[in-house]
């Protein structure tokens, strides 16, 4: 997730695959660059079949094959983590094989063909799909083995998105929470104070409004910018009041998407759009396609993950401060955009990509990854001084607020609820106020009819 931009951190490029729960459209992210690879699909040359978790890697000759959509930067990072790697490993060949555009469809193709790579990049909506699909190794007899890795050198909300029934499916590449970035001039020109951890919804709210400047009839200046119809970046509000959108075992809708709490926190939302309009609307953000209104001066909060943070910190005309999300009447609450490695339960070289596998996702890989992104690994943040920085402590600081979302508690949602949630949302940016309560009702039925279909399937 080291992409600056949009961050489409879920496979969803197939129609058979979940729905993209990281992808905001927030009009304050960059374009990413997907410079595509050469292809590289040379099968493991090792005949191995030795799976012992507890067996480390023979120094015989092999070819790891793994599986990324990145490209560009991205790619390069990973190239140099596999070359670092391989000159301590001299028996071992690592082929990184990108696929920046449709990557799920090949992934998908290569779990149907039993061919996928050894080890394989996995957004955080897809982590169960791919799971049941039986394309997982569990991790965890690896993790607790004798070439094991130490589990409190994690984060551990950011770790437990590859975990399933007690059981560790993926380990973390990098990830992001959200947060709000706000603009310290334009604060202090309207003598407002800056935010402050612990900050409630109301006083979000509140603060928008006094930072909304409207002249002769028209805004100037937005309070805020919010992230419009992406659900992902609205379940802390919903979260923070107390809603959800589906029940904790994945089953239900009824009583969860059209909950008191989901009500009032979307009813705020849309208050914020509609009433107050302390946000650009969809007509404003397409007027003022790409243009990034936080840098411009245009907003000056913007609610979003922690990629724009390095453009920002090089721009001398942007002051800028940071602060957690803001707290409602259940507390607080965050998500999580994440991006994970998974190693191939079909691999040939299971021990070879375990010892790769962890080196990746562990220290030494990671202290090249996070140059750009966010790790996991608590040793490396402290170590890069992520820990310490006024931009990026904020978001670190909210960690343990992160919830559970949906994708992960139902494979399925992607194909029901997130549809119905959407529809939603959609009408609502739409620019007229609708009933949200009827609305949600709707969506909750909706829904369920969907989940069942999914199910029969």
């Amino acid at each position: 997730m080291r992409q600056r931009g949009t961050a489409l951190l879920a496979l969803g490029l197939a129609s058979a695959m979940a729905v993209t729960a990281c992808g905001g459209n927030n009009n304050n992210n960059a374009s990413s660059s997907s410079a595509a690879a050469t292809n590289d699909a040379t099968q493991s040359a090792s005949a191995s079949t030795s799976a012992s978790p507890s067996a480390s890697a023979e120094a015989k000759n092999v070819t790891l094959r793994v599986g990324t959509w990145d490209g560009g930067d991205g790619l390069k990072q990973q190239q140099q983590i596999a070359d670092n790697y391989t000159k301590e490993h001299p028996n071992v060949k690592i082929n990184i094989e990108s696929v920046p555009d449709q990557y799920g469809t090949k992934l998908l193709t290569q779990v149907a063909a039993g061919q996928a790579p050894d080890i394989f990049q996995i957004g955080d909506g897809d982590v169960k799909m791919f799971m049941q699909k039986g394309a997982l190794e569990d991790l965890t007899p690896y993790i607790q083995g004798a070439s094991g890795i130490d589990l409190n050198d994690y984060y551990t909300s950011v770790l437990d998105v590859g975990k399933l029934d007690d059981k560790y499916y993926t380990l973390p590449k990098d990830y992001s929470d959200i947060a709000v970035y706000y603009n310290k001039k334009l604060f202090d020109d309207a003598g407002v104070a800056y935010p402050q951890t612990g900050w409630t919804w109301d006083q979000f709210y509140e603060t928008a409004k006094k930072l909304t400047v409207q002249k002769g009839g028209k805004t100037t200046q937005w309070g805020v910018s919010l992230p419009g119809g992406w659900l992902r970046a609205i379940l802390p509000l919903i979260n923070s009041y107390g809603g959800s959108v589906i029940s904790p075992d994945g089953e239900s809708f009824e009583g969860y998407m059209n909950s008191d709490g989901t009500v009032k926190a979307l009813e705020l939302y849309q208050d914020m759009y509609l009433k107050d309009k302390i946000s650009p609307s969809n007509a404003d953000s397409a007027a003022l396609q790409g243009v990034d209104l936080f840098a411009a001066g245009k907003v000056a909060m913007s609610m979003t993950g922690r990629w724009p943070v390095a453009d920002y910190q090089k721009n001398p005309d942007l002051s800028f401060g940071v602060a957690q999300m803001p707290v409602g009447p259940s507390g607080a609450a965050n998500t999580i955009c994440y991006s994970g490695y998974g190693l191939y339960s079909k691999s040939a070289n299971k021990d070879a990509a375990w010892d790769y596998l962890k080196y990746l996702t562990g220290p030494q890989g990671q202290e090249v990854m996070a140059q750009y992104a966010f790790t996991a690994v608590k040793s490396t943040t402290e170590k890069l001084g992520q820990a310490t920085d006024e931009h990026l402590k904020p978001f670190l600081d909210d960690i343990p607020n992160i919830k559970e979302f949906p994708e992960k508690t139902s494979e399925f949602f992607g194909a029901s609820g997130a549809k119905a949630m959407q529809t939603v949302l959609d009408k609502m940016m739409l620019g007229k106020p609708i009933d949200v309560k009827k609305e949600l009702d709707a969506a909750a039925k909706q829904a369920t009819t969907d989940l069942a279909a999914a199910k029969n399937q």
